[in-house]
């Protein structure tokens, strides 16, 4: 802390010259600024207020996202156990700042923090609208208005909050690990039934009192554990398979932690859904609202491990009909190019065509290749496929430009709709209705053809009247039809962590 703002505090007999508080605070000048503002007074007096902010810096540090954050909630605690309110204080006021900060660049930068692992372990300033926000608050003894500003405003961030506190009681008792051998199915013995009914109560799952007589395995408790199953993307039938075991017995820092850190995440999400698609990836599914009414859903195939489906936004301007595939250099080096060079009719047998460039009508012959001596890295040519039945993008390629090349599209592949897990692509989105989706887009949303315009059977791109918002998410746990949802984190980002604490 610089000298002038490090000599008011000590002629205020607020800190003594060897404080730690003084090698806490980010920025030093503006904590001046607020004080001095503020008459040289306490700000935080409220103790409700107080801990309603440490309850949101207990959120990120949950979220094991800012080693930053972590470290100055702990600090806080320590001070204010210890009766030591001017170091409080004024850690506090630096605090509630580098919030302010963190909330601005959320939406900026969440993308690297919150799947990246990278967090700064510096916070710009806050902007000066924020600052005088604060001023404000502080003037008229408002603080969790400010707090309320800069957090998420959705209901879904708001419930998954209220979980969050419902499940901290649990978190100091012990609740046993429901253990079964086999699968169990309805009318059977059930001796861990008390272990299952509290495991299922963790998550708010109602139970019906006639549940607790006896030792059978009721339908009363299969509708409850038919609930759970529904609440974690499994199969719904009741029955009390290894997956079910294993989501009841997730432990509670855990549930804690993805509760933590999806309720952060919605700081990047759009919370208006006018006109919108979106797509969760974790939960293999995408949704499509229109003037604030999900009017369309559907499952989907996202990208697998190795070639992921990115975090992203973008824009649908345009319905593609019969649409031939450019393929991606790397599919075709690492997928088709191997394939080839074992067996030379896969070209022929999957409608491949080698070209110069992708527009070019000349194609080149896959005879005249010396396929045994070719290096994919270095192949001097590209491939597409023609439009058809067999055509990777199926019937419908739902056109969203963007540099990474990521889109929506059908497939003939229907078969992987019915898997669970549906995490197969090389990072594309394919959607299970994409001739139900056409139709909607082609009736409410495209440009109309002119009637003396000749109808192409390949390729027929069709523009939108207005492109649509599509925002490709990734939430491992949200709010939806009064539930909270948890889902697998298919691409591990929920599982790293910056700090023990």
């Amino acid at each position: 802390m610089p000298a002038m703002a490090l000599d008011r505090f000590e002629k205020l007999n607020w800190i003594s010259p060897d404080s730690s508080v003084i090698n806490l605070i980010q920025y030093p000048e503006l904590v001046e600024r607020v004080y001095r503002e503020n008459n040289d007074n306490l700000i935080w007096f409220d103790v409700e207020q107080a801990l309603r902010f440490e309850f949101q810096l207990e959120l990120i540090k949950r979220a094991r996202i800012s080693p930053l954050f972590t470290s100055q909630l702990r600090f806080l605690q320590f001070y204010r156990k210890a009766n030591r309110w001017f170091e409080y204080d004024l850690l506090a006021t630096d605090t509630m700042l580098l919030y302010l900060s963190y909330a601005e660049q959320a939406p900026i930068h969440g993308g690297s923090w919150f799947f990246e692992r990278q967090f700064a372990s510096y916070l710009p300033k806050p902007s000066e609208g924020a600052i005088l926000a604060l001023f404000i608050a502080v003037n008229i003894n408002q603080l969790d208005d400010i707090i309320n500003t800069y957090t998420p405003s959705s209901r879904s961030y708001k419930e998954l909050l209220t979980s969050y506190e419902q499940l901290q009681q649990y978190e100091q008792k012990k609740v046993t690990l429901y253990e079964q051998v086999g699968v169990k199915k309805a009318g059977e013995h059930l001796p861990k039934k008390a272990d299952l009914i509290e495991r299922l109560k963790l998550v708010d799952i109602k139970i019906d009192k006639r549940s607790l007589k006896g030792d059978r395995y009721d339908r009363h408790l299969v509708k409850s554990v038919r609930e759970f199953q529904k609440t974690h993307g499994l199969r719904d039938d009741g029955n009390i398979d290894q997956v079910t075991v294993k989501w009841l017995n997730v432990p509670v820092k855990e549930r804690l932690s993805m509760l933590a850190l999806n309720a952060e995440r919605l700081r990047l999400w759009p919370e208006q859904k006018d006109s919108l698609i979106v797509v969760n990836v974790p939960d293999f599914e995408m949704k499509y609202w229109r003037s604030g009414v999900e009017v369309f859903e559907s499952k989907v195939v996202v990208g697998r491990k190795s070639r992921k489906t990115p975090v992203m936004e973008t824009n649908l301007d345009s319905l593609v009909l019969n649409p031939v595939w450019n393929v991606p250099w790397k599919i075709m080096v690492l997928d088709i190019i191997p394939k080839v060079k074992k067996d030379i009719t896969y070209l022929s047998e999957n409608g491949i065509e080698i070209v110069q460039e992708w527009q070019d009508l000349q194609t080149i012959d896959p005879a005249e290749i010396e396929w045994t001596s070719v290096n994919p890295y270095k192949f001097p040519y590209k491939m597409r496929q023609r439009s058809g039945n067999i055509n990777a993008l199926g019937l419908y390629k739902f056109n969203t430009p963007n540099p990474r090349a990521i889109f929506l599209h059908d497939t003939p592949s229907k078969e992987l709709f019915k898997k669970d897990t549906r995490a197969f692509s090389s990072g594309c989105v394919r959607i299970e209705k994409a001739g139900l989706f056409a139709d909607l887009l082609l009736k409410t949303h495209a440009v109309k053809q002119s009637e003396n315009e000749q109808v192409e059977i390949e390729n027929q791109s069709i523009p939108l009247k207005k492109a649509i918002p599509v925002h490709i998410i990734y939430q491992t746990v949200w709010f939806e039809s009064g539930r909270v949802h948890y889902r697998d984190d298919v691409y591990n980002y929920d599982s790293f962590s910056y700090t023990k604490g």
